[in-house]
């Protein structure tokens, strides 16, 4: 029984057309995509953690002025703006649920109430939903779903959508924007508006989303030179073009995290977050898995060899070892490579 059996053809297939390798090959190149997956995660990570904490931090600190009195903009404001935005977006017809009979609460307008006077919901939004399955997850938990679990239950999808111009008000600043831009994102390029920052997020959310899906992450589609759309009927061939794409959304990620906080930005690659995603994401990187004798740079390990070989030995047993130039560590190495060590 093969491991290709649990592995949908046309998900392996994509590998053989659009990278131009052998079939042979496949199942190596597949779990590549399984490791440079893995990089890219903590930028990711890194980068929808600022967003919601910017947003939370901005809509507390600089409350939009016009949102007084009609959303709470304390921390509550996650259960609040999107019930404001449903109760506002919605006709009243459709948003509430009609008493049938006598014998169901009713208000005056002939809307079902709760035991405290609140009328039962017919259709919410998106948001609305994405709150309430939240709370339910943390109270499932045993948990009290407070605001601050209840932000850090929410999806990328949920903080994308409130970049949309549903939550723009350029009239009375009820609304999120444009009254926090410059508090969210206080180093946006000179001239970027929101339909620009939402823009650059939700060409990201769709990178999420394949990562999200377990998909081929490398895999893109041209885009139309006109609307900007991606057309999927019109695939990206090649690693090395895969590959620049995607470390073209890679920097974009690493630059929009210091949109918001360039410290946070710093923090991360001090730490050396973006070497190993860079390292994959190449021609190189993909070799070091489907034919690693393509690879240039090498060592040869020799009888003479001494500090090859206690390297080789240390990293059989999967421990790590460090690197010193001058009693200075330069550079730890785990056993963290695609073929075993003979």
């Amino acid at each position: 029984m093969t491991a290709q059996r649990y592995i949908t053809t046309e998900r392996l297939d994509i590998y053989k057309k659009n990278l131009k390798i052998k079939p042979s090959q496949v199942m190596a190149a597949y779990h590549w995509n399984k490791a440079l997956a893995g990089a890219l995660l903590p930028a990711m990570q890194c980068l929808e953690v600022t967003l919601r904490n910017a947003l939370n931090t901005a809509i507390q600190s600089f409350p939009p002025a016009g949102a007084k009195g009609l959303w709470d903009t304390n921390a509550n404001w996650v259960t609040s703006l999107p019930k404001y935005m449903g109760d506002t977006r919605i006709n009243p017809a459709e948003r509430y649920q009609r008493a049938r009979t006598p014998r169901d609460r009713q208000d005056a307008a002939g809307y079902k109430v709760d035991r405290w006077g609140n009328r039962l919901l017919a259709r919410t939004l998106s948001e609305e939903n994405q709150v309430a399955m939240a709370k339910s997850q943390i109270s499932k938990e045993g948990k009290k779903p407070t605001p601050d679990r209840i932000i850090s239950g929410l999806t990328f999808g949920f903080w994308t959508t409130l970049l949309t111009d549903m939550y723009e008000d350029n009239q009375s600043d009820r609304l999120l924007w444009p009254a926090l831009t410059s508090h969210v994102f206080p180093n946006a390029p000179a001239g970027f508006t929101r339909t620009d920052i939402c823009k650059a997020f939700f060409q990201i959310k769709e990178l999420r989303n394949r990562l999200s899906h377990h998909e081929a992450v490398w895999k893109f589609h041209q885009r139309d030179p006109v609307t900007g759309k991606t057309d999927y009927s019109k695939p990206v061939y090649g690693t090395q073009a895969s590959c620049s794409l995607l470390r073209k959304h890679y920097d974009d990620i690493l630059e929009m995290i210091g949109w918001m906080s360039p410290d946070r930005k710093a923090n991360f690659l001090s730490h050396s977050g973006n070497l190993r995603f860079y390292a994959l994401c190449s021609v190189d990187g993909l070799n070091s898995y489907i034919a690693p004798e393509k690879i240039k740079a090498q060592i040869k390990v020799s009888r003479g060899g001494k500090g090859i070989s206690r390297l080789i030995r240390i990293l059989e047993k999967n421990e790590f070892i460090r690197i010193v130039k001058e009693g200075q560590t330069v550079l730890t190495i785990g056993n963290d490579n695609s073929i075993a060590i003979l």
